[in-house]
């Protein structure tokens, strides 16, 4: 992930977080992420999975586009 900044803002659209492997707040140096749900109340759980579905597909994009 070399540009957070953009993978922020694509996680923040999709309402997902990306950590590291070890919980929330950790950083990591192998490029191995977490990719979990931000919103988990509130929404029908298709709706949910739908969220992480589109924001995992467009972060895989994202890295497939970079140099």
């Amino acid at each position: 992930m070399k540009n957070k900044t953009l993978f922020d803002e694509i996680a923040n659209k999709y309402f997902v977080q990306i950590r590291g492997i070890h919980g929330e707040h950790t950083e990591t140096n192998d490029g191995i992420f977490d990719i979990s749900n931000r919103r988990r109340l509130g929404r029908s759980e298709k709706q949910l999975v739908q969220d992480m579905i589109d924001g995992v597909h467009a972060l895989i994009d994202a890295e497939k586009a970079e140099p």
